[in-house]
């Protein structure tokens, strides 16, 4: 009956510890993403430089409003996004470092991570790597939220 029981606390011990395992590296994620967001709101291309691979690959549907039809995929790349974020920043459009923003890590390796992000133009899917002992986003898939009202 002891051995048993040791069977089955051990298992729970190993999945309880690895778990755990990663918490730093999920709270570097998180803050990857926020500099990803807030770069664009506050127009700060350093910020977003950060967070981003050189091979970034993003992809998004945009829509404005709920009857309107998706337009896209609207591609873009890193330098695209650090020449973007100050224009966005600095446009009514920017909700400013107080934005919606809200993250969900769904998982964090010990090489790769991916979060939903949802951010005032709609909801971002992020895939991240850890490059050189730093979180990097390498890819996002985006679309507009889907009643077309962006957040603010």
């Amino acid at each position: 009956m002891k051995f048993l029981k040791l069977c089955m606390v051990v298992p729970l011990f190993v999945v309880l510890n690895f778990s755990n395992a990663y918490a730093d590296d999920k709270e570097d994620v998180v803050a990857a993403v926020k500099d990803y967001v807030l770069g664009f709101y506050e127009g700060d291309a350093e910020r977003l430089d950060r967070a981003l691979h050189p091979t970034l690959r993003k992809l998004g549907w945009y829509r404005d409003g709920g009857d309107k039809p998706y337009g896209g995929p609207y591609p873009m790349t890193k330098e695209r996004a650090l020449s973007f974020a100050p224009r966005f920043g600095n446009s009514p459009d920017s909700p400013g470092s107080n934005g919606h923003l809200k993250v969900v890590v769904f998982e964090v390796l010990d090489k790769v991570a991916s979060a939903k992000v949802e951010a005032s133009w709609g909801i971002d899917y992020i895939h991240l790597a850890k490059t050189d002992g730093k979180w990097m986003i390498y890819n996002v898939i985006w679309q507009s939220h889907p009643d077309g009202k962006e957040r603010r």
